[in-house]
């Protein structure tokens, strides 16, 4: 019986670095067609006269399947071998484009986010776990903070779409299945390398919530915080005065500084304890969000913090996944991948509504104020001696 902790890398070094190369595309092109539909559908809900809790719930259903996804995942894989698991994936997110725009009302999006979101985690499931084990460990925080910095830009990008196809009718919806369809097509020529990796069984997802009880709550605040900020950075722009072009600006603004920090940063976790890097990327969320609460204005100092804190902050996800793959191999990768897509998909499943929910109590600060809280409750948690004790062994 195969050791779980081991799994075979692709035969040549340059097999290796072309897999590498196919999945970062892959999960970067993606990452633009998130980051155009999530702005998409929350401005034309709130053109339609939505109110921000609403729009955040109906932005959180695809969460509902981020959660489901994961558990899916590695049963995928084992039956499909993970690049043709994607390419199904990917395959099935192209049909569902085109369905929002047919079904265009607020129960069918429920519905049909809840599905892309089931989809959008298995691909995240299992390519984060495949770019893991190809990263090796001498550099594991370059190599993730490449992939952050790469996906970063595609989030990054895709609201800026927005501004040349519109927010009506077709073309918004067509270009982002056209987006999908291109974000498969890297992995065509990734051969059937590493077949076997993720074939093996492992543990239950939820068995790393007693293993690795910090890097999956440093995955759900940054779930709380990234689908808080997709669905409702565009509102809060659009209700402090500024276009719906320049709303969709904020978001490209926080990814902007992603694509310029994440590899910095992940050099320095591979160079001092990955545990003060998220630790200190949290104390800057704080901090960030306080400031940005009480600047509000005028855009461009505003756009430059946005930037900023963003960069640092979601650094988390990297710093976090570097952790996890530090400490597992093989099908428990697989495994303690899910467990963390799932700990995303439960904090994001709760944040847009809680932050719509703070918007229309303090119109629109409460978004910023409702961060502040959030990482210092998880700056208070990064105390707790077993929770550190458990992520550091």
């Amino acid at each position: 019986m195969a050791d779980p902790r081991t799994a075979p890398l692709p035969p040549t070094a340059r097999q290796r670095r072309w897999s590498l190369a196919a999945a970062i595309a892959s999960v970067t092109v993606f990452g633009l067609s998130i980051g155009q539909v999530v702005p998409l559908l929350s401005l034309l809900l709130e053109a339609r006269g939505t109110d921000a809790t609403v729009n955040g719930i109906n932005a959180a259903a695809a969460f509902a399947g981020v959660i489901a996804g994961p558990l899916l995942a590695p049963r995928g894989v084992r039956a499909f071998g993970i690049r043709n698991f994607l390419l199904l994936c990917f395959a099935l997110e192209v049909a569902v484009c085109p369905l929002l725009k047919l079904f265009d009302s607020l129960d069918a999006w429920f519905v049909l986010r809840a599905f892309s979101g089931m989809l959008g985690a298995s691909i995240f499931t299992s390519s984060e776990a495949w770019i893991n084990l190809l990263a090796g460990d001498a550099g594991r925080g370059r190599i993730i903070g490449l992939y952050a910095t790469a996906l970063s830009a595609g989030f990054g990008i895709g609201p800026l779409l927005l501004s040349f196809t519109g927010i009506q009718g077709w073309p918004p919806f067509l270009v982002n299945a056209g987006i999908i369809g291109v974000a498969g097509l890297p992995l065509l020529r990734a051969g059937n390398v590493t077949t076997d990796f993720g074939r093996e069984h492992g543990a239950h997802p939820f068995t790393m919530v007693a293993r690795a009880p910090l890097i999956l709550l440093a995955v759900a605040l940054f779930g709380f915080y990234e689908a808080s900020l997709l669905a409702l950075l565009p509102i809060w722009g659009v209700r402090l005065g500024f276009s719906p072009g320049l709303a969709a600006a904020t978001v490209s603004a926080v990814y902007i500084g992603s694509v310029a920090l994440q590899l910095p940063i992940g050099w320095l976790s591979d160079k001092m304890a990955r545990f003060a890097v998220l630790r200190a990327c949290g104390g800057a969320g704080l901090l960030g969000a306080i400031g940005i609460a009480l600047l509000a204005r005028p855009a461009p100092a505003l756009l430059g913090a946005l930037a900023v804190w963003g960069g640092v902050v979601t650094a988390i996800y990297p710093v976090a996944l570097s952790m996890a793959g530090d400490r597992f191999r093989g099908g428990e990768l697989v495994t303690a991948n899910a467990a963390i897509i799932i700990a995303y998909g439960l904090g994001a499943l709760i944040g847009p509504g809680l932050g719509g929910a703070a918007m229309d109590l303090w119109d629109p600060q409460g978004l910023f104020w409702f961060f502040v809280l959030l990482f210092a409750a998880f700056l208070a948690a990064t105390g707790i001696g077993p929770m550190t004790r458990l992520t550091q062994t």
